[in-house]
């Protein structure tokens, strides 16, 4: 079964690279346009990455058998529904726009980016995974005891 698993997420992934790659879209430049230049062709971008994710939501509810804890926010999790979990959304989520705006693009198009040859978007990620690893290594723990306290 793990190999199964393991064989359809890469298909899936090669495919939906592929579909990103050659729409050229981002998931954060539709939100950059439309703010400022009230531009709404990125705007499709989001709107179906959130169909997408509902879909997906539906499938892996009806398929929830081989997915025992899914969805996992609908579970008892230690710190889940508290102030603090909130607050680390929310912290998360204004860092990661934030510096997409300023790199000019979300992960994935930096990804996208760095395959046609941008020396930009291949610093970008050189940075990227050095800091999922330091976050990994060092940031985990104090959150994990920020989220004892509550």
């Amino acid at each position: 079964m793990t190999v199964v698993v393991a064989v359809s997420t890469l298909l899936a992934g090669i495919v939906i690279g592929y579909l990103w790659q050659r729409s050229r879209s981002c998931s954060i430049t539709g939100y950059r346009d439309f703010y400022l230049f009230r531009d709404t062709l990125f705007m499709r971008t989001i709107f179906g990455m959130a169909l997408g994710a509902f879909a997906g939501y539906l499938l892996f509810y009806r398929f929830s058998g081989a997915m025992v804890d899914f969805p996992l926010f609908l579970h008892d999790e230690p710190g889940a529904g508290s102030v603090a979990t909130l607050i680390l959304a929310l912290v998360g989520g204004l860092g990661y726009a934030f510096f997409s705006v300023m790199a000019e693009g979300c992960p994935l198009r930096q990804h996208v980016n760095a395959t046609t040859g941008s020396g930009a978007a291949i610093v970008y990620l050189i940075g990227f995974y050095f800091g999922v690893l330091f976050f990994r290594l060092i940031v985990i723990d104090f959150i994990n005891v920020f989220m004892r306290l509550f």
